[in-house]
């Protein structure tokens, strides 16, 4: 799943805890099946916490030359991205500028806006959401 052989270790020896701790409760019919759902989920959440890669360096955009007309289309999809993020409702922006652009942890947002911590990453992913649906959208029309 993208991790680290240390942080893949991490999450087999956080797994194996699990499961000893629940050694004795019946429901546990398949322990197999068990473990690797509960190490899915420590390997999912461990990834939630790592900061954002950046999507492109300067060097990297820097060394291709595009045509004058993919120039204007990328200033448009810019602008148009630009304009649905800040249309999207006050909290869901908020949340996606400060982790996005001001590179804030999800602590720290949830911190700053007095939220739980799992709401935090629930409204990412409900903008994240409504952004992804609204380019699909917009390629489709494109089309």
């Amino acid at each position: 799943m993208g991790l680290d052989y240390d942080e893949s270790q991490d999450i087999a020896q956080e797994t194996l805890l699990r499961l000893w701790q629940m050694r004795d409760d019946s429901r546990l019919y398949n322990p197999e099946g068990f473990a690797a759902v509960i190490a899915h989920r420590l390997s999912l959440n461990h990834l939630r916490r790592k900061p954002p890669l950046p999507l492109e360096s300067e060097e990297s955009a820097s060394q291709t030359n595009p045509s004058p007309l993919d120039e204007i289309i990328q200033q448009e999809d810019v602008h148009w991205l630009e304009q649905k993020i800040k249309e999207l409702p006050s909290t869901l922006h908020a949340v996606l500028k400060m982790r996005q652009e001001e590179r804030y942890s999800n602590q720290q947002i949830a911190t700053l806006l007095g939220i739980k911590e799992d709401s935090v990453s629930t409204l990412l992913a409900r903008a994240r959401r409504q952004l992804m649906e609204q380019i699909k959208q917009l390629r489709r029309e494109r089309q």
